[in-house]
């Protein structure tokens, strides 16, 4: 089960999550996730084959999808059109900023993945990535490219520290974790398979929730990253947001189940069958570049 940190008392008296070090994590793999694995992994070899054709432009076409993707699972809402009536000048300028953080997105992403053959994955390399697409008015008051110093919370416009769904890890707790999470990420002495690994990397960055803000968006690079790195991806052509914005309200519940239970094999299992149907979406995407 989750553990978790009292703090204050009476009416301001709140608890955050506190994750326990990633490499402690325990499950048991089971018939269905080998099932997955094995699927999956021949179709990363595919996309890989598949990717392996495009040219610089065409990579950065299925960059910018998965960017669209993110954002509007971040979101929720559709992608922006220009075609409003002019009348409707408040409509427009909200749509003229969504672009620009799919834009900020995008540009987050290109930055990432050129960074890789100079930076390691860390802390440094996604604060860059978080301050590049938070580079807009609607976040300068969310410290872009700073890990927050102070508690935030999960839960409906009227929730509080204390009502809220869930509360991240608070400062010194986050900090640990995500030491720990780095560590776990360039560990490459663990037995446990790549895209297993993927699956807690993913669920544990999210808890830790470093960011005040956009941590969603940054959590699904990271995943590209890893994969790129050490997960067999030769370029970064896997729209995994495809997936999960169609599992939008299973993603969220499913890595708020695991804190509940205790339990990560149906997060693992989750997350494993995202990656292959995005990796089945991504193979058609790119043989539709390739007409």
């Amino acid at each position: 089960m989750a553990q978790y940190r009292q703090h204050l008392s009476g009416d301001a008296a709140f608890k955050s999550f506190i994750p326990i070090l990633t490499a402690d994590i325990h499950f048991e793999l089971n018939s269905e996730i080998d099932a997955i694995l094995n699927e999956t992994k021949t179709l990363l070899s595919l996309l890989n084959e598949e990717s392996s054709a495009l040219s610089n432009e065409q990579i950065k076409d299925i960059i910018l999808k998965e960017s669209e993707l993110s954002w509007q699972l971040a979101s929720g809402k559709s992608l922006p059109t220009c075609h409003l009536p002019l009348s409707d000048v408040s409509k427009k300028d909200e749509m003229i900023e969504d672009q620009e953080e799919i834009d900020n997105l995008y540009e987050a992403s290109i930055y990432a993945i050129d960074s890789l053959k100079k930076l390691p994955i860390s802390g440094r390399l996604l604060k860059n990535c978080h301050f590049i697409m938070c580079n807009s008015s609607r976040y300068e008051k969310k410290y872009p490219g700073e890990f927050r110093k102070s508690p935030i919370w999960i839960g409906n416009g009227k929730s509080t520290l204390k009502t809220a769904q869930f509360v991240p890890p608070v400062d010194d707790d986050m900090t640990q974790a995500f030491s720990d999470l780095e560590e776990y990420i360039h560990n490459e002495t663990i037995s446990t398979d790549v895209l297993v690994r993927a699956a807690l990397i993913h669920y544990q960055f999210e808890m830790i929730h470093p960011f005040i803000d956009a941590n969603g968006r940054v959590g699904r690079l990271l995943n590209t990253l890893y994969l790129l790195e050490y997960g067999g991806l030769k370029s970064p052509c896997l729209i995994l947001s495809y997936a999960l914005n169609k599992r939008s309200i299973g993603y969220y519940s499913m890595l708020q189940r695991v804190n509940h239970s205790g339990k990560y094999e149906a997060w693992i299992t989750y997350f494993l069958n995202a990656i292959r149907e995005a990796t089945d979406y991504s193979i058609k995407e790119i043989r539709k570049l390739k007409q």
